[in-house]
Formats: C-alpha cells, structure tokens, sequence
C-alpha cells in the first residue's frame, strides 16, 4: 500500500484553465500566460486551455494576445499537489488609445466572471446539469439524472421527454456522436446504459442552430463523458442498497447460470444445430431428432426462491497527465463500474376489460460498464480517443394469477424474460489551428455497436374453469401462440459516423462574427432476427391429461418428451426478421454575427439527405421499404444582452422526426406485461416540425439563475402509437401517422442562495433550485368521427424539479433535498372508450406521481466520504389506467367479479415501487 501511495506523492502545484472571448465564448488560441516576476509560462492550445507548473504560493498570472488588453489576475492560490483552476475572459480595448493599458482583476472576480460569460454566450437554448450537481443527487444512471434537467422528465426510468415530447422526438449523443435506439420496439435511446460517475456534463439543446443533428423537435440531449485529467487520481468506491419492497423479501426467478452475477447468459441460447423453421414446418424430422431437438434446449422451468439481495454498487475510476516535449501533454482516464439489483414489482393490479389480475415481477439486473479515454494536445492540435462499453442484464420472472372473463378461466400465468442490451462506442476526434489566427477545423470519425439479445423468453399459461372449485388447473400446451412460446431473438445494430467541421472568424459591422461550415456521414445498419418456438402436447396420446396438469418445473421433463407426449412446433413468421439500412448526409453553413455589442444573431441552413432501405425477409423479400427524404432546415437565433447579467432570446427553426426502424417493420412482437401485440406499419412517414422559442435569462451572481421560456411546436404527420382491441383477449399497439399537431407551453427555472433572506450562515450556506414548466398540446385525431381532442403521446401538462440543498461552512457535511412531480400524461391512444359506444378500450394514461429524494454527504477526511441516499421517501403508487369514459382522470371503478362496467376507468398497471436506501463510501487519491 505504501508503494501505490507513493505514486501520488505531493510535489508542486499547477495553475490550469480556459482563455475565452468576452463577446463570443470562443477559445482563443496563442494567447501568452506569465507568472508575474518569473520567466515560467505558458501558451493556450488549440481549446484555449493552458497549464503551468509552479511551486505552491500565491501568484499574479498575466495573460497577453495581440488586439486584446492584457489582463493581469492576482490572489492566485496554488496548494501542493492540486491544480488550481483559473477560466480568464479577455476583451478588446474600447479605444485604440487604451491598448496598452494592463486590466486588473483578482482570481475571485475572475472566475464568476467567467462563469457569467459561459452562461450567457450559449448560442441557442439550452439546459444542463454539471458533474457536481450529479454528484449531489441521489441518482446512478444517466436516465435518473435527466429528470433534473429543467422541462425534462423520465419514462421507465431510462426513456426522455423534452418538453412534453416522447423520446421519439429526441436526438441522444454521446461525446457529440448521435446514438442509435437501443431499444427493438421503440425509437428511444435507453440512457440507464450510462453510468452517472462516467459524466463530466450534460447539456439538452432545445433550439436548433445548422450544426446540430436536425432530427429532433424536443431536445438534443448530449451526454460528455470523463476528458483528460489535469492530475493524476484514483477513485473507487463501494456502495449496498435496501428497498422496503425487495431486500430481504421473497424473490423468485427462474433458471439462473454460473455468469448470470457478472451480466452475460450461461445456458439460454438456442443451439447452432437446432432444427431450421422449414424443417420443423415442414415435418421433415423424425421423432428421434424432435426429441434431441427439444432436449437441446435448456428446459428447467423450476423456479427458485429465495431472499432478495440488498444492492451492489462498486465504481473504480484512475487518471493521469504527462508533460511531453515541446509544451505538449498527455492524459489518459480509466473507469470502470459495476451494479447489481434484485427488486420486485410486488402485487401489480391489472383491471381492464376482459381480465382481473395481479402480478408479482421479479428482476435480477446487472450492469457493467467502463470508459477508456485518452488525450494528446500540443500547439495547434488536440486529439481525443474516448471508448464507451456498457452490458446490461435484466432477467425478468413474472407470475400472474387471476380472471381471464373471456373465456371464464382463473389462470396462472409465467413468464421468463432475459434481456440483455450492450453498447460500444469508440470515437477519434481532432481539433487544429488553422494559420495563424482563430480558424479551426476539427473531425470526428466514430464507431458505434449496439446489440438487443432476448435468449429464450418462456411464457406458459394455466387454467380452470371460474367458480369450479374442484377443477385442476391444467397448462395450455395444445397450442401453441405469440403467448404462449419460446421466444429467440437478437438485434444487431452497426453505426459509422465521420464529421467535419470549419470556424473562420471575421469583422461584420465592425464587431466580432464566425463563419461555421461542416458536413456529415453516417451509415447505419441493422439485423433483427426472432424464432418463435413451442412444445405442442399430443391430444390423441393416452395420459396427456396428466403431463398439462404437472406442475410448471416438470411440465416439460424429460420422461414425458421420452415418452413422445410432444412434438415440437414453430410459428416463426416470415417477416419475424428483417434487415435495414440508413444513410445520412449533411451539410451546413451556420454565420454567428455580432450586429452591435447588445445583438447578436446565429443563422444559416441545414440540409439532410436521409435514406432508408428494408427488407423482410432478408433473402427473399416480401416487404421491402425504400425511403428518400431530403429536408431544408433553416434555423435563427437571436440574442439581446439586456446587461451584463442579463439576455432576451427568440428562435426560430425547423426539424424533422424520422420513424425508427422496428416501427417501419411489419413484424409483431408479443408484449405479455400488457398482453398486446406490439406492431410495425410500413406506411409511416417522417413528421415536420416547425419550433419558435422566446427566453428570458438573468444571472444575478455566480451560479445563480433565473429564466423565463415560451415556446410553440407545429407538427406535421406526428407519429402516435395507438392500442386497438382485435377480440376478446387480445389488443394490437401500432404506429400511425396523425394530421397535425401542436404543442405550446412556458418553462420557468430558478436557483438562488437563500443568503437575500437575511444575514445567518445557514442561509448563506443554503441554495434553492426549481424549474417549473406547464405544457399544452392537441392532435388532429382523425380515426373516428367522435374523436376528441387529446395531448400527445408521453405530454405531460406539467413538470416541477425543486431542491434545497445545505452545506456546513467547512464543507464537511451536505444535506439535499429534491422533489420531482409530473403532470398525467398519455401513455398510449385509446380507442375512444366505452362510455359512448365509440370503441373498447380508451385513452390509457399514466397518473402524477409524488418523487421525494434526499442524500446527505460526510467528507470524512481529505481523501473519503460517506453518502447516504434515500430514493422515493413517499413510495408514492405507480398507476397506468384506461380513461373509459373519456374525462380525462381517473375514476376509481368499483369492481365486480365477471363484469367490468364501461362507464367506469380500468387499471392496467398499479402497484408501488418500495422507498431505497443506498450507502456508499468513497476513496479518493490524488497527485
């Protein structure tokens, strides 16, 4: 131990940071840092950053560059072994008479003016939410994060909403890269895939400007990963959790294997030898080989018991930075992290229609991860290689028991369903000088592979006769249906992405403007393949009774597929597989003009040639889809300083909404949760969005903010999936074009210290933060003649965020705070509901929700801390419902064995999650 610790033995100091524009925010590049009184120095690189070595002491740097006034900051505080980080905004002189004149200023009144300066220079509209606010939050995953985020909420946990708008209308990058739908079933990027300690920053662009994807309507959400450290560091960290619901509760699951803990499958694929579909179609097997067939599969259907886990959460993080030759530096940061969760949806009512449930889900999740980046800047040129892998396993056990009123059953229902998600992403980026001056170009060339494997999900159903008491219940084995099989499936998903991009700055009008040009390449391609399989129980056999009334784990035992009780049956279609591709290419032209020292306005155009080629079958196509859309997309935003603290915004832009592939497919998968098929349509088109924005943003001291926003959204063949009911127990979700559709709302967010309140240390030490935004929008709905106005889908009609959070004056001990309630929103659209006879099923919404979270942070030393999280104090309840009577809330029905009354709401989920506590300890070390 000794050893390792003397590797992060405490030398010098250093004094590191980013030179930036006054008026523009733009780095500059060759501007010269002296410590005052020594020849030790440094130049700015190609970011503006720079870095210099000095012994620990208090300093004057003074920074210098040609047609700027030099800038001399004092009380520059540098402690050994730490780095001292000094942003600096420098500006022209007023006249041409005060050149030489040297400003002063102190390292306190530097650094908010930097931060004022950063906030108020962003080009468009946007949000975000720092490192050390993650840090300060309750949350472990990217999804969790995102909720904090002003105008922002999280569906499942993983899924965002922007303003309203469902995932679908968002773009997810990760490192400036666009990422691919992670999911097979939806356009939607799963951001639980990243881990929260892997961010350095997270910013949501909700206004458009030329070099921005032009796919999205409601935000662009990028997530920056870990850079290059200034300093060497190690970090790990170790953390257990306990929910009310699971830890130390039952928990079921069925087959597990040896590396199930680690997050990658033992035993469920489907064999490579297994028989093909036309084989078994086609009666082309003999008994024996059925037999071999079936026995190669893994057929333990036993189901374990036991209690559940508490949680595991184990994070290790290392750094470094080298000074090379010829003031160039290399950095490289190393990170790697670890969770494990078992956790129960315990008694989830289901009361809709024809059925009367309760499920008990139980999930077994892992998730392993790490991030590999490395850095190179010296002079003109920087270059940045960043890797991303993350795998997520979720084993899934559902047990449903209750009334099937269709067919008069009560019925055990089982499930077993492994998912397991991965993603890689490695990316080389560069960024130059160009001459002499402020022109530069930089590149990205990026590879992305996602991968979607669902080995083996198992559904069997049982049954009796309602009201039979002396009935046995026996298993449905005679047949075998979409639910009620062996499902095989994966998606494989390739991504290729190469960018360029050219800033050239120049005088306009006498002030300060940009030229931006670039261009984009990107090839996606996509395999998808699903098998669905069944054992089929011989009707005319004698004693087959007996094999469908075993129980569950000796169903399907070796003896009765011995003895020739089944026969093995695939109803795999032939559209259960496809394969697609996309191409897009870009390019824009994006000016940044200064028009006087209060305006300034970015504009320019982007155009987006997108292709789209699909083929289902892959070998002999009977589907095939063939896309060429080409899109104009202007986009202007204007700002008007209203003081130095102070900015008025308006924009106007136009984007697009591409369906995604799995909704063009003509497959349909079986969603048993909610007992629908969940369908393609090859019909749809992209939607056009037309977008205005109006922000007012003031910033009255460092790290405060308050902003005002409106905005309005026109849509032109918005995409809304809809459930339809096709018999007595069986619904179809499928993807359609409306009309038009609108969307306007106003978002408001605030942080202030509570020190204007009075004079204490506690209000000193106390900071308020809430963002609050009310949304309206309205579909064109044009499927029947009694449709009614309706939002669209994943709108909420309100959001609110709010925290309080409080440190102790020595930073030893910090307390947060945070509340987080959505307003009810549209999970699906209906039939119209039955009150009036117009359809079956209507509108199903998910009802508001309560979140309250708190984390308190001891610092026990310089080196270790202890956080305490507590997730969803109020455990507040979960519910999904059917609006069958069209008013637009929930009316709780008063159920009645064998009939559900039409007039009255149905439940199709409800149940509540359990309140977590987490503790974790944290290492740190630092050179």
């Amino acid at each position: 131990m000794s050893t390792f610790l003397s590797a992060f033995a405490i030398e010098n100091g250093k004094v590191t940071g980013k030179v930036t524009d006054q008026k523009t925010g733009e780095a500059l590049i060759g501007v010269t840092v002296i410590v005052q009184g020594t020849s030790n120095g440094a130049v700015t690189d190609v970011e503006g950053r720079y870095t210099i070595n000095v012994a620990p002491g208090t300093y004057t740097l003074e920074f210098k560059y040609m047609g700027y006034q030099t800038k001399a900051v004092s009380d520059v505080v540098v402690k050994a072994g730490a780095p001292t980080q000094l942003p600096v905004i420098m500006d022209e002189p007023k006249s041409k008479d005060l050149q030489e004149v040297v400003i002063r200023g102190s390292y306190k009144q530097e650094t908010i003016n930097a931060l004022y300066t950063a906030q108020k220079n962003n080009a468009s509209v946007s949000d975000g939410i720092s490192g050390d606010v993650i840090r300060k939050s309750p949350d472990r995953s990217t999804g969790e994060v995102l909720k904090r985020v002003s105008g922002t909420t999280i569906q499942d946990n993983k899924f965002v909403i922007v303003r309203g708008l469902s995932d679908r209308y968002n773009t997810a990058l990760v490192d400036n890269a666009v990422l691919p739908s992670t999911e097979p079933n939806r356009k939607a990027f799963s951001f639980d895939i990243i881990p929260s300690n892997m961010i350095d920053n997270i910013v949501i662009t909700k206004s458009a400007t030329p070099e921005l994807p032009g796919d999205f309507a409601g935000g662009v959400i990028n997530v920056q990963t870990k850079e290059i450290p200034d300093q060497k560091f190690f970090d790990i960290s170790v953390g257990t959790g306990y929910n009310t619901a699971s830890t130390f509760k039952s928990f079921k699951s069925g087959y597990k294997s040896s590396t199930d803990f680690l997050g990658f499958d033992g035993g469920r694929q489907l064999p490579s030898s297994f028989p093909t579909t036309g084989a078994i179609v086609n009666n082309q097997l003999t008994m024996t080989q059925q037999q071999t067939a079936i026995k190669s599969l893994n057929n333990d259907f036993s189901i374990k018991e036991k209690n559940g886990l508490p949680a595991m959460n184990l994070q290790a993080s290392y750094g470094d930075h080298w000074n090379t030759k010829k003031d160039g530096s290399l950095g490289m940061i190393a990170a790697m992290t670890y969770t494990h969760q078992e956790t129960v949806q315990r008694d989830v009512k289901r009361r809709y229609d024809n059925f009367d449930y309760i499920d008990n889900v139980y999930k077994y999740s892992s998730n392993l991860g790490g991030v590999l980046n490395f850095g190179y800047a010296a002079g003109k040129s920087k270059f940045v290689w960043k890797n991303l892998y993350n795998r997520i396993f979720d084993d899934n056990f559902l047990f449903r028991e209750g009334d099937n009123l269709s067919n008069n059953k009560f019925i055990n229902y089982y499930a077993f369903d492994l998912v397991q998600k991965s993603l890689f992403k490695t990316a080389l980026e560069g960024e130059h000088q160009v001459g002499q001056g402020q022109s530069k170009i930089n590149w990205l060339l990026s590879y992305n592979k996602v991968t979607n494997n669902q080995p083996d999900q198992r559904k069997v159903s049982y049954g009796k006769t309602l009201g039979d008491e002396a009935a046995i219940m026996t298993a449905d084995v005679g047949t075998v249906g979409k639910a009620n099989n062996r499902l095989f499936s994966d998606l494989n998903e390739n991504i290729y992405i190469a960018s360029a991009n050219y800033s050239h700055p120049f005088r306009f009008l006498n002030n300060k403007s940009s030229l931006k040009v670039g261009g984009l390449f990107q090839y996606r391609s996509r395999d998808f393949y699903a098998r669905y399989l069944g054992l089929k129980l011989d009707p005319l056999k004698d004693g087959n009774m007996e094999i469908a009334q075993r129980p569950i784990s000796t169903l399907f035992g070796n003896d009765a597929v011995d003895n020739g009780f089944y026969t093995l049956d695939d109803i795999t279609s032939s559209v259960d597989e496809y394969r697609a591709t996309t191409t897009t290419g870009a390019g824009y032209a994006q000016l940044d003009n200064r028009l006087s020292d209060k305006f300034r306005l970015v504009w320019g155009v982007r155009v987006e040639s997108f292709g789209l080629k699909m083929k289902a079958p892959i070998n002999n196509p009977t589907v095939n889809v063939d896309h060429n859309w080409i899109d104009v997309l202007p986009s202007a935003n204007l700002t008007y300083s209203l003081s130095e603290k102070s900015n008025l915004r308006g924009s106007y832009y136009k984007t697009v909404a591409r369906p995604e592939l799995r909704e063009l497919a003509p497959l349909s998968y079986y969603d048993y949760e909610m007992s629908s098929l969940i369908n393609g349509n090859v019909r749809l088109l992209r939607s056009q969005i037309n977008n205005a924005d109006i922000r007012y943003e003031l910033f009255p001291n460092a790290g405060e903010v308050f902003s005002g926003s409106v905005f309005y959204k026109h849509f032109k063949n918005p995409i809304e999936s809809r459930v339809t009911s096709s018999g007595l127990s069986q619904y179809d979700i499928t993807p359609y074009n409306y009309p038009s559709a609108y969307n306007v709302g106003a978002e408001i967010e605030l942080r202030k210290k509570l020190s204007f309140l009075g004079e204490s240390a506690v209000l000193k030490n106390t900071t308020f933060y809430a963002n609050v935004a009310y949304i309206k929008s309205v579909v064109d709905d044009n499927t029947t003649a009694s449709a009614k106005s309706r939002p669209l889908s994943g709108q909420s009609n309100y959001v609110i965020n709010t925290s309080l959070s409080y440190t102790l004056p020595n930073d030893k001990v910090s307390f947060n705070v945070l509340y987080n309630r959505i307003g009810q929103r549209l999970f699906l659209v209906g039939e119209g509901g039955g009150a009036d006879g117009s359809g079956r099923l209507g509108n199903i919404y998910e009802s508001p929700r309560n979140l309250l979270d708190f984390q308190a942070n001891m610092n026990l030393s310089k080196r270790s801390n202890l956080r305490l999280n507590v997730k969803d104090i109020l455990n507040a309840q979960y519910r999904f419902y059917y609006d069958q009577n069209g008013n637009n809330k929930f009316d709780n029905p008063v159920y009645k064995r064998g009939a559900i009354n039409s007039g009255e709401d149905y439940i199709l989920q409800q149940y509540r999650p359990g309140t977590t506590f987490t503790l974790t300890y944290s290492f740190h070390l630092s050179k």
